[in-house]
Order: structure tokens, then sequence, then C-alpha cells
């Protein structure tokens, strides 16, 4: 389990889960976040918010949990679609917000693979790069 974020930011918005191939050998899923003003616009995020990720091998999956009452800002059509491209995911599954303080989702991997997960600022995202072998 890799934990990691501030538990005090709330409102967050989940921009995007992006993934690109990286040459030095790695697959890099992106997840990229701000927050919600008062008057509803998006405004940026100091650091990431409170996140849980579960590292599973044997069962070739990563669960990730996000706090700060999230809500999704995204089109999961064209997360689902872009992950269809992956060497190292199988598929994607958007699991509905169970609870409004958190939401999670999975990716289910091709194989076991070494994994490191770690968050950013300026601008806020969560980052998890997958060793290609």
């Amino acid at each position: 389990m890799v934990v990691g974020g501030d538990s005090a930011i709330q409102n967050v918005r989940v921009k995007d889960i992006r993934r690109a191939a990286n040459p030095e050998g790695f697959e890099r899923i992106v997840i990229d976040l701000d927050a919600s003003r008062a008057d509803g616009e998006p405004t940026a995020l100091p650091r990431a918010p409170y996140y849980q990720v579960s590292i599973n091998p044997e069962e070739r999956r990563l669960i990730y949990t996000i706090w700060g009452r999230p809500q999704m800002d995204f089109a999961p059509t064209q997360v689902v679609r872009a992950f269809k491209k992956s060497s190292v995911v199988e598929s994607v599954e958007l699991l509905p917000a169970v609870h409004a303080d958190q939401w999670s989702f999975v990716l289910n991997l091709k194989s076991g693979r070494p994994v490191e997960v770690f968050d950013l600022s300026q601008p806020a995202r969560i980052i998890t790069d997958i060793r290609l072998k």
C-alpha cells in the first residue's frame, strides 16, 4: 500500500487519468487534479489530496482511492479508450462513487510488474510508473 497527499484538501476534481509510454522502459499513469472554489470555478491545488494505492501483484491490479470529496471532471469513455493502447494495463474499472468523501478506480494489469507511485505539485497530480520488463 502506498499513501500520500494531504488529508486537509477538499473539493477535489479529478480532471483526467492518462497514460504514456516512456522511452526509459516504463509506462507512466498520471491522475491530473485540481479543486473547485466555492463558486464552482476550478483552482489549483497546492499538492495532491490524501490518496491510497493498493498494489496487488498476485491479482495483477492497482486500486486507487482518492479522498477530499472528489468530483470526476473527465470523459470516462476517453480514459478507457486511451488505456486500450497500453502495453501493461489490461483494463480500467472506473467505479461509482459510493462515499461522498472518496472515490476509487482499478487498473488491471496484463502481468505483475514493478510499480512506483508518488505525487507531484504545481500542478497537483498522482504518478504511477509501471516497468515494462
